[in-house]
């Protein structure tokens, strides 16, 4: 007859128990000893990255810390006369930029493997919170958009979401099938339906042309750098273009302000002129150096959403026309960077998703500032980590923090494509 067993149970059996607390652990360790467990925790999301990682990282703290002094500067005087306090909109976007860089760093250290795979799940979570704006109570109406949805505690505009989630799906079909760009059913069809699809929802649930046109137009433009035929993007550019002119026809309101366009500026301006006038004369005021920071004249009510959508106006103004390259070259070099990290991915996925990142914020960028110089009809698109809005400034972070994880991942292991 076998005996029962006697052997005791060693420390190492009792582990995995012990392992369902490690969340609780770490809270704890750093409650008896913060410093050092904040140093450990720097050091192991720091070092040991590829030199391109840190000028990154340190490109956009410098960029966002800029932005917040332009949006504490373009809205004080907005602030007062809505609430008293000068620092009431600079405090919700400061809230806004510590949240969006937690979530930066929380996503950076996602592997590339694990971001592909929440693509799916995020693409539709983020097409649903678009559908909510038509809810009645949780839709809001903000200058004639319905592109806001109301959750209590926060105000969220879900297609700065939606533009992520287009991304990161668009990157993971793109990915698996880029020997069969040029067949219809398994590339364009898909493409036509969850890409653009997307970027006509936002116009047709929120009349967005501005956000509509900077998705179509990333969208477009990812498609010819990674290699789409030709025929196959005239489809395209065909259907946007009459999408365009369907949109404008539509609404008295867009048709009036891109007609405006073709107006000059002069004494006697007067309904969609007035914004974009304004935004130009405050630029030639700033003269080379500008009036100094905070000493801008145009904020005082002459421009309506100075602190967003015409912040580089403030840009041009305060710290003239070197303040307004300078601010051009940073996103010249946010984009030069992001092409480095992927032409060194090792993922086809995370390539094309760093280079969809990139091209949304550039071509955002642009048009924002053409916008300001009279070069483009005023779409009401915001200049990325500049202007003022929540929803802008998680979304943007965010989608750095993907580039991030991808770059992290390069350092792992030996590139695959040299650098050039």
């Amino acid at each position: 007859m076998a005996r029962p067993s006697t052997q005791r149970r060693t420390p190492e059996s009792r582990k995995p128990a012990a392992s369902s607390s490690g969340a609780g652990m770490a809270i704890a360790r750093f409650l008896r000893h913060p410093i050092q467990t904040s140093i450990r925790a720097f050091d192991s999301y720091f070092l040991h990255q590829s030199n391109l990682f840190y000028r990154f990282v340190m490109l956009i703290l410098f960029m966002l810390g800029c932005g917040l002094v332009m949006v504490l500067s373009a809205s004080n005087v907005l602030s007062v006369k809505a609430t008293g306090d000068p620092f009431a909109e600079f405090k919700s976007q400061v809230f806004f930029a510590i949240l969006g860089l937690a979530a930066m760093l929380y996503i950076s250290k996602r592997s590339v493997q694990q971001i592909q795979g929440f693509t799916t799940v995020f693409f539709w979570i983020t097409v649903g919170m678009q559908l909510l704006v038509r809810v009645p109570g949780i839709g809001v109406s903000v200058g004639g958009n319905t592109n806001w949805i109301n959750l209590g505690f926060v105000q969220l505009q879900p297609s700065e979401f939606l533009k992520i989630g287009v991304i990161l799906f668009l990157a993971s079909l793109l990915s698996a099938n880029l020997d069969y760009l040029w067949d219809f059913q398994t590339v364009t069809k898909p493409v036509l339906i969850y890409g653009f699809g997307s970027a006509g929802l936002v116009l047709f649930l929120s009349g967005d042309l501005g956000t509509a046109a900077v998705m179509g137009s990333f969208i477009l433009v990812l498609l010819y750098l990674i290699g789409m035929p030709a025929n196959r993007l005239m489809i395209f550019v065909g259907l946007i273009g009459v999408a365009a002119i369907a949109a404008a026809a539509a609404s008295p309101n867009r048709l009036n302000r891109i007609l405006s366009f073709f107006n000059r500026c002069d004494s006697n301006i007067e309904g969609a002129n007035w914004q974009v006038c304004h935004g130009e004369w405050a630029l030639a005021s700033g003269g080379l150096f500008g009036t100094g920071l905070g000493e801008s004249k145009m904020k005082w009510g002459w421009i309506p959403e100075v602190e967003n959508d015409f912040i580089f106006s403030i840009v041009g103004e305060e710290v003239g026309l070197i303040g307004a390259v300078v601010v051009l070259i940073l996103f010249f070099l946010l984009a030069r960077y992001m092409r480095q990290i992927s032409i060194n991915s090792s993922t086809s996925f995370g390539a094309i998703a760093v280079t969809g990142i990139m091209l949304w914020i550039l071509v955002q960028a642009l048009i924002n500032i053409a916008v300001v110089l009279h070069l483009f009809p005023v779409l009401g698109v915001p200049l990325p980590l500049f202007s003022k809005g929540g929803s802008s400034m998680l979304a943007v972070l965010m989608a750095l923090g993907i580039v991030l994880a991808v770059e992290r991942d390069q350092s792992k292991a030996p590139r695959r494509v040299a650098r050039r």
